[in-house]
């Protein structure tokens, strides 16, 4: 065996008992060559091979232990100095490298112990100890220049620049970037120059020179590809993910931020690890995706404040208090920004001060304080222009402009947001333009000039639909567009004032544009979910997804269980560990899913506007469409019918709307629990909830009866009328139902969807049921439904599962499911039905393939949704729409069991005799209501999508 091989043998095997052996094994060739064999091995391994670099140094220490030479101990606390840099132990590193330097002086060897502080700048700055670091880097060039070593000069020089990169100095690390580029050019080294093109891309990125930054990073990632350099492509992909992000190309920067997270995951490396999620963190706060940004920051913060990494403890602060400050958290965000602002100065970085004191301004302009913001983001701005940071440049003139705006300065607000407008027109920044678009839109509107401002708002929102557009999943696209609402709203204002029917339609295609979009997105096959995984770590992901969900099921079977004595019942303390460990699991279920739509998604595109005179032609001469929105707190209503579109514009406050909502809840609430005291005076109790649904029939309905005539009613509501029961409200004689049918939709695009499905026979049909004491007449429902189809299966409490759901349902015309179901406003997508073996959630509904006709939750409040900006429904009912549903017969409050059986009877009945679901749904309800005056028991359930 000779050097080189040991030298390999020693890297490759596991242990240092075993590299002890061989070392004595082959004691013959344990002399200094080999030392310098493993150093270099070293050296190399700290970009490609971390764990090998480690494990090259590991037995450079043992090999000094064998041997009593200066240049080998020297040797070996060079190669300990790389391994603390790996860990992330700075300290240890430098002190490392300096007895490394001290041993190399004292062997009469100046030239190497030049060399070892090449990496000891790097420490140096991680600590950021600048002045020193660069100190320590220009005194070691000198030396390394004096004996010609162009290549390790180069280093030196390329570790400057970063150090100016880490505080802002962009034109600065340029110069010295530039210099270590043209030596390793020179020297046409190719590993090096993946690394300087790499960092020099990112310097141009900050100075917003895009073309230039794309170009060197493809080359970088090229280079470091072709020499196997693990690290540096994690870093470049980073890098290239936080140009896409600049650029507001989102789905290239999810794309490659992901790819880097995964990459430094798999290397091991803690603080690249914790830098990577960082950026991640960085995308998420873009995308509106405060909550989960704030909860990555809130990890890596005491990661980087252990490793004494100040810059990225300080950029993680600062942005941490910005996504707090989005949450409505305002002093935990000022808290926050307080100690970005302490350790940015700390590190002697101004801009990094300058960016916190834009954030600040940020938090005034949301907490309405417009003299402040305007203050803030005029000082913040000087010290920014300086830098070349003209992304955070750009923002603290649109804060100015849009503080002068609502402070009445229309002429300063009109030159600083058309000069920032252009400036981000020219460096490609197309967030910032469409905030400033909007903005200009409404000075414009403001100021009378309707043509100009519906120009801008056009320009708006097309900016809103080209950035939004190649987002790869709907938790992106449904954050992304919650505060970009105002043009689609102004622009249906505007188009609204001009009160012709071309106008009015085009008014409602705006409101469409903005309403339940990705959920139409998902309909439409424009966004998906990949369940199978394309390597090694997504099916790690997968099987840690399936491990999740086991634990969450019993989770959720504990906190569901019904108490058998007061032995039995859950302490408050045991229910609160209960509840954290289902909201750890959750919120990692939930990134799992995430991590696997970010990487690599196929491109997205838009689905198409919606053609109103098909949608007319669909509802014809029997049906309206109802479309509520708002403008100024005021209620409006679209009503469609195969003449034409008109407008209700005015019908009343949101807030009164909502208070007679509130009213009638608490009413219906009353006879939750079933008490036979409460329900001993149903007569009164009859009367109160009908004058509160009087009190909405007024507000909502009466004003458009005119325009209905006989129609059946397809209600599209908004906002909190989401939780309205139309067909209950009473006109002071009748209820609504009782005079036509009624059925619900999301928007029109999605009613659209589902009228444009072949409409099925409903012969055959999938009836399962899970009894509990709440629902204990379960098995008498479904034992009543299996005859009336001439195809059923009938699965009964442990037969009812997940997998006999999956397995049987592709092939169902009509699945009817009667279990518990729970609606979770606190996480909205984790509402679910409890099946014998687990819990149906929303997103494990997205699994489901449904060719049916109508599917029945015949369960508590599963029609309950959140409502997301942008009337995004987050409940049962997105499930199982998105799994092929296009009808839903959904329930808005916990059901009476005896009530809800003679009403699914009644219903399918009718179903099975040739009535459509919406007809048989009110003859069902009429007939209850014979028995049950009061809505509460005949009136729960609603009917969503195909009448």
């Amino acid at each position: 065996m000779n050097q080189p091989e040991l030298a390999e043998r020693l890297v490759v095997v596991a242990g240092d008992a075993v590299r002890a052996e061989l070392l004595e094994r082959y004691a013959a060739l344990a002399d200094v060559e080999l030392a310098r064999l493993l150093k270099d091995i070293c050296l190399d391994g700290w970009t490609a091979d971390p764990a090998r670099a480690t494990r090259a140094a590991a037995a450079l220490n043992i090999l000094a232990n064998l041997i009593d030479a200066d240049e080998v101990a020297a040797l070996a606390a060079w190669g300990a100095g790389i391994a603390a840099l790996i860990d992330a132990r700075m300290e240890q590193a430098i002190m490392r490298l300096d007895e490394s330097e001290a041993r190399f002086v004292v062997a009469g060897k100046p030239h190497e112990a030049a060399l070892t502080q090449v990496s000891k700048v790097i420490a140096l700055a991680m600590l950021g100890r600048y002045a020193q670091a660069i100190e320590c880097g220009l005194r070691a060039r000198e030396v390394l220049d004096a004996f010609g070593d162009a290549l390790a000069a180069g280093v030196i020089e390329q570790n400057i620049g970063n150090i100016y990169m880490r505080r802002d100095r962009h034109h600065e690390a340029e110069q010295y970037q530039l210099a270590a580029r043209e030596r390793f050019t020179t020297l046409d080294d190719h590993k090096r120059l993946a690394q300087i093109d790499n960092c020099l891309a990112i310097t141009h990125t900050f100075l917003h020179k895009f073309r230039s930054a794309e170009q060197l990073y493809e080359q970088a990632l090229r280079r470091a590809g072709q020499a196997g350099l693990s690290v540096t492509q994690a870093e470049i992909e980073a890098s290239m993910g936080n140009l896409a992000l600049f650029q507001g190309r989102y789905d290239r920067a999810l794309d490659y931020l992901e790819r880097s997270r995964r990459r430094f995951a798999s290397l091991g490396m803690a603080h690249q690890s914790a830098i990577a999620e960082q950026e991640l963190a960085d995308a998420y706060l873009e995308l509106n995706l405060a909550p989960e940004a704030a909860a990555i920051y809130e990890r890596v913060v005491p990661v980087f404040d252990r490793l004494g990494m100040r810059a990225e403890q300080a950029r993680s602060c600062a942005h941490h208090g910005r996504a707090l400050m989005l949450l409505g958290q305002w002093e935990k965000a000022q808290r926050w920004l307080g100690q970005a602002r302490k350790l940015y100065a700390g590190e002697g970085n101004p801009v990094g001060v300058a960016m916190v004191t834009l954030a600040e301004a940020q938090l005034h302009y949301a907490q309405g304080d417009y003299a402040a913001t305007l203050a803030e983001a005029a000082q913040a701005g000087a010290s920014l222009a300086e830098s070349g940071a003209w992304r955070r440049l750009l923002m603290s003139r649109w804060l100015h402009g849009e503080a002068a705006r609502k402070l009445g300065d229309d002429a300063t607000a009109r030159r600083v947001l058309e000069e920032t407008l252009r400036d981000a027109e020219t460096h490609t920044q197309p967030q910032l333009a469409q905030m400033c678009l909007t903005s200009l839109g409404l000075l414009a509107a403001a100021m009378r000039d309707a043509q100009q401002a519906e120009d801008f708002f056009k320009r708006a929102v097309t900016l809103i639909e080209e950035l939004r557009a190649p987002l790869p999943a709907e938790e992106l696209r449904t954050a992304f567009v919650a505060d970009k609402l105002t043009p689609y709203d102004e622009l249906m204002r505007l188009c609204l004032d001009d009160d012709t029917p071309a106008r009015t339609t085009e008014a409602l295609g705006y409101v469409e544009q903005a309403r339940s979009r990705a959920l139409v997105d998902m309909l439409g096959g424009t966004l998906g979910f990949r369940a199978k995984p394309r390597d090694q770590f997504e099916a790690r992901l997968l099987s840690r997804l399936e491990e999740l969900r086991e634990e969450l099921n019993w989770f959720y079977s504990q906190l569901n269980r019904p108490p058998v004595g007061d032995a039995n019942r859950l302490t408050n303390a045991a229910l609160t560990t209960l509840n954290e460990a289902v909201r750890e699991r959750e919120s990692s279920v939930l990134e799992i899913l995430r991590q696997l739509q970010l990487r690599g998604q196929d491109a997205p595109h838009r689905s198409a506007p919606l053609d109103f005179a098909e949608l007319q032609n669909s509802l014809g001469e029997t049906t309206a469409l109802v479309e509520y929105a708002a403008l100024d707190g005021r209620l409006l209503a679209f009503v469609v019918t195969g003449d034409g579109v008109e407008v209700v514009r005015d019908l009343g406050s949101e807030t009164a709307a909502s208070d007679a909502l509130s009213q009638l809840r608490f009413q219906l609430g009353a006879l939750r629990h079933g008490s036979e005291r409460v329900r001993r005076h149903l007569a009164p109790l009859t009367a109160r909830t009908r004058h509160h649904l009087g009190s909405l029939y007024d507000i909502l309905l009466r004003p458009l009866e005119a325009r209905l005539g006989a129609r059946r009613l397809v209600v599209v509501p908004f906002r909190a009328l989401h939780y309205v029961p139309f067909h209950a409200l009473f006109d002071g004689a009748a209820h609504v139902v009782e005079r036509r049918e009624v059925c619900y939709a999301p928007s029109a695009g999605v009613l659209r969807h589902c009228l444009a499905q072949p409409r099925r026979t409903l012969e055959s049909a999938l009836l399962l049921g899970v009894a509990d004491e709440q629902t204990p007449r379960v098995r008498d429902e479904i034992d009543a439904l299996a005859p009336l189809f001439p195809q059923s299966i009938a699965l009964l409490d442990e037969r009812a599962t997940l997998d006999a759901l999956r397995r049987h349902a592709p092939a169902a015309d009509v699945l009817h499911l009667a279990c518990h179901g729970q609606f979770r406003p606190d996480n909205p997508l984790f509402s679910s039905l409890r099946l014998a073996d687990g819990w149906l959630t929303v997103r494990d509904a997205y699994d489901l393939d449904l060719n049916c006709g109508l599917v029945t939750l015949s369960a508590c409040e599963t029609g309950m949704s959140a409502v997301a900006p942008g009337d995004e429904l987050l409940g049962l009912a997105r499930g199982f729409l998105s799994a092929g549903a296009t009808s839903l017969l959904l329930s808005l409050w916990t059901v009476d069991d005896a009530a809800t059986a003679r009403l699914m009877t009644s219903f399918y009945t009718r179903i099975r005799a040739g009535e459509s679901p919406a007809a048989a749904l009110r003859q069902a309800q009429l007939a209850l209501m014979q028995q049950h005056p009061h809505p509460f028991f005949w009136s729960p359930f609603v009917l969503v999508g195909r009448w």
